[in-house]
């Protein structure tokens, strides 16, 4: 089993379980591999969680009933017997898919099927020690989309932390990024922050909004310590949209860790940026 490294930030801070959402997509098939990846890093057991919504069930029974297919983007019909054969497959499949990534890591594991509203249904079972593990978009990709409208709404409302994990390749010299709004309410993240970078081998750059104060350098080299080696930090002069895009791509961000409780996450310019950017995002308390 790997062994956490010692004086961890996140020592008083770690899951209590990983919960991962899959189905048979690319995007859940990743998340899975980096749910299970954080569960053997934390020793703790994986909750691997399928949902059945039954107003898709139900919406199979009428004629005009169409699906749009998630990688060729073509709309074709959808009957009821044909989704009826693919949710009979399906928990057999995600089984597997299961198994193969736990076993190769050793980790205690277990499959859970619920039926009702993928949002209500995630929301009931979580519990504050988890790590919500999620992918990116289904099929809303062909609309531009970059991120699903129910990672979006679990990321803002669950009670732990939540990871978005992005499929899309990362660079080796790619940053994590975290988005301070106050040193002094941002500290778990701060925490959080180190951690992912130093569990990624990268370097991390502290992006700090106008609202952290003329000295959040300074604090913030207080708040780390010795805990990370490699970081800096960027003012940004305003949150707004093109003022973090141009943070972002400058700084080569491959990963960016938000705060739940702060404005920019609950904000317009965030969803939009978030739907829009292909990273991979961390949100917490």
């Amino acid at each position: 089993m790997e062994q956490k490294p010692e004086n961890s930030p996140l020592d008083e801070l770690a899951p209590t379980r990983v919960v991962v959402l899959v189905d048979a997509s690319p995007d859940a098939l990743h998340a899975l591999e980096a749910g299970a990846d954080l569960a053997r890093r934390h020793d703790v057991p994986l909750l691997a969680v399928s949902v059945e919504e039954p107003d898709r069930v139900r919406s199979a029974a009428y004629s005009f009933a169409r699906e749009i297919g998630a990688v060729s983007g073509s709309i074709r019909p959808l009957y009821e017997a044909q989704l009826t054969r693919r949710r009979q497959r399906a928990p057999a499949t995600i089984r597997r898919a299961i198994e193969q990534v736990a076993d190769a890591r050793n980790l205690a594991w277990e499959l859970v099927v619920l039926h009702g509203r993928l949002v209500d249904e995630v929301l009931a079972l979580s519990e504050p020690g988890d790590f919500l593990v999620l992918g990116r978009v289904g099929w809303s990709a062909r609309l531009g989309r970059k991120l699903g409208r129910a990672s979006l709404t679990l990321a803002r409302e669950a009670g732990g932390t939540v990871y978005i994990c992005s499929a899309a390749p990362a660079s080796e010299r790619g940053r994590i990024a975290v988005l301070v709004e106050s040193v002094d309410s941002g500290r778990t993240m701060i925490g959080l922050s180190v951690e992912r970078a130093r569990m990624a081998g990268r370097e991390l750059v502290v992006l700090l909004a106008p609202s952290a104060g003329a000295h959040g350098t300074e604090r913030l080299a207080d708040a780390f310590g010795d805990a990370v080696p490699r970081w800096r930090s960027r003012a940004l002069p305003a949150l707004g949209t093109g003022d973090l895009l141009r943070a972002l791509a400058e700084e080569r961000v491959v990963e960016l860790v938000v705060r739940r409780g702060d404005g920019w996450l609950g904000s317009p310019g965030g969803r939009r940026l978030l739907e829009r950017l292909p990273l991979t995002v961390v949100v917490t308390n």
